[in-house]
């Protein structure tokens, strides 16, 4: 992954911190499992395009609600932990190719690892 500064942002650029722009694993839950009907989660399987503490953009296959809060799960790198987090879906804009583009922002919660997440990217910002 590579990491770029925010230094000189565009109009449109409006993130203040460090993002990596490599690929990281990302699972969104679109819904929850209802044991009681027997129904399993729903799951929607991404790579970022772009990654920082705060957010992420996504390319997905289909378009996700915006404003909706999501549990995501978030692996680095192969092999690693994946980090629990909860998101707020910003955007979710159609591409010409029938896929969208996705913007995350990362919110702090109780049941999410998100000082973990912090402390990961940190240690992947500083390999890089």
């Amino acid at each position: 992954m590579t990491k770029s500064s925010s230094g000189a942002r565009s109009a449109s650029e409006q993130r203040s911190e460090y993002r990596l722009t490599g690929r990281a694993r990302v699972r969104l839950e679109l819904e929850a499992a209802d044991d009681i009907a027997g129904y399993p989660a729903k799951y929607l399987e991404s790579w970022s395009t772009d990654l920082s503490t705060n957010g992420a953009r996504l390319t997905t296959d289909q378009s996700v609600p915006i404003d909706a809060l999501l549990p995501v799960s978030i692996r680095l790198q192969e092999g690693q932990t994946a980090h629990n987090l909860t998101a707020e879906v910003i955007w979710s804009n159609p591409l010409e190719d029938g896929r969208w583009t996705v913007g995350l922002r990362f919110l702090e919660s109780e049941d999410a690892d998100y000082l973990c997440w912090i402390e990961a990217m940190a240690v992947a910002m500083v390999e890089d």
